[in-house]
């Protein structure tokens, strides 16, 4: 049989997994990328300076740092299916919130409550499809789930820039809570129910220490971190920022631009993305990996040197092409774990990944503050960005691959000679 040792009835059930993931896992990023390009301008208008936008953009990860590896606790304990919905549930709630604050505080505080519904959704999803794809599948079917996402952030700006324009900086947060209440529905009735464990919900510190023994567990997830410091620092603080002050332009006009470029971005990422993923099945996950992150550091000063929209199109292009080519983030994570840990392992690879999620913003928004001269960003954020994730894909060198090794193990066996 083509599929091998998998059931027709088990593939069937793993693509209606993979889809519903990947269509929920769409909505949601539609919804947050619509939001991108309106808060930081939507942080200005409510007096906020610009470490306090920084603020603001890391006030959702800084929620999930603490509360992903509880999520990946209460996921096998409580079942992954019902820890999206409260997930989701939570972060309609909050965006409607925000459209209604009335100070910066109160948006902060919306974010802040919004990361706790991301912990528990994102957790629970990346497990879910962590713990239904076998190995030998994982980087191209997380691919389609990534693209997915991709597709999401492509859309969303666009949209979060019109609706910018035609109902002010509040709206995008209105039509945020209507995706998560869509997502939360499709999870509801198209997702089989996971059974959860009858144990006590705790952390298993066990299963953390065990996985932060492993070196290259360590290694990944710090290259993750690096990852996720570009587009939440640089991308989605730093350029909005950036538009603001050095192009002259109004608060609805950044809003508006900025979607563009995110868009721009995703596409690009979106075109790297599954070939990257197709190829790390093959060669392992560290070439494709290693080469993203080397890459995105020598393009991140170049965005500085944009002067107008086509410009910036066309570095912001080349830098989604770049930041596309690591692939599925995860599926080296998941590749180095243990299938009886995977929900905590989950949580831990969220943990590390949000703190470069967090630190990102607050350091290069930090940097962006430290530095205005005369009015204006200055090439300093974009310098640090580009340090920080050449220094983690350096440390990725050092990293064990395991899809890679079975790889050039089933390439030995089968060439002539070694068959016996």
């Amino acid at each position: 049989m083509a599929d091998g040792p998998i059931r027709t009835d088990a593939m069937e059930s793993l693509h209606r997994t993979v889809a519903v993931l990947s269509g929920t896992v769409f909505l949601v990023m539609i919804g947050i990328s619509i939001i991108l390009p309106a808060l930081p301008q939507y942080g200005l208008e409510l007096g906020a300076t610009p470490f306090l936008v920084g603020l603001l953009v890391g006030a959702l990860p800084a929620a999930r740092l603490v509360l992903d590896l509880p999520s990946g606790a209460f996921g096998d304990r409580f079942g992954n299916r019902r820890v999206m919905q409260i997930g989701l549930i939570i972060i309609a709630t909050t965006s409607a919130l925000a459209v209604v604050a009335f100070n910066y505080w109160v948006l902060l505080g919306a974010r802040i409550a919004e990361g706790v519904g991301s912990a528990f959704y994102i957790t629970s999803s990346l497990a879910t499809l962590a713990r239904r794809v076998p190995r030998e599948r994982r980087g191209r079917y997380m691919s389609l789930y990534v693209n997915a996402l991709l597709i999401g952030q492509i859309i969303g700006p666009v949209i979060g820039g019109f609706v910018v324009v035609q109902f002010g900086l509040r709206a995008p947060f209105a039509v945020y809570a209507l995706m998560a209440l869509v997502g939360m529905l499709l999870i509801t009735f198209g997702l089989r129910p996971s059974r959860g464990k009858d144990e006590k919900t705790a952390v298993d510190f066990a299963a953390v220490r065990r996985l932060l023994r492993d070196p290259s567990y360590v290694l990944v997830s710090l290259g993750v971190m690096g990852t996720f410091f570009v587009p939440s620092g640089l991308i989605t603080t730093v350029i909005p920022l950036f538009i603001f002050y050095n192009w002259a332009v109004d608060q609805t006009t950044a809003a508006a631009l900025t979607g563009v470029l995110i868009s721009i971005n995703a596409v690009a990422s979106l075109i790297t993305m599954y070939p990257s993923g197709w190829l790390a099945d093959r060669i392992g996950r560290k070439t494709p990996f290693v080469a993203s992150l080397l890459l995105a550091g020598l393009i991140s000063p170049f965005l500085y040197f944009t002067q107008d929209l086509p410009t910036a199109i066309l570095v912001m292009f080349a830098y989604g092409l770049a930041l596309g080519l690591h692939g599925p983030l995860a599926a080296w994570a998941t590749d180095l774990t243990p299938p009886e840990i995977m929900g905590t392992s989950m949580g831990l690879y969220r943990t590390l990944g949000d703190l470069g999620f967090l630190l990102g913003p607050l350091v290069l928004a930090a940097m962006v503050q430290l530095t205005l001269a005369g009015g204006q960003v200055t090439i300093t954020p974009f310098l640090v960005a580009s340090i920080w994730v050449v220094a983690s894909g350096a440390l990725l060198l050092f990293a064990r691959d395991p899809a890679g090794e079975a790889r050039r193990k089933t390439s030995a066996v089968g060439q002539p000679g070694n068959s016996g």
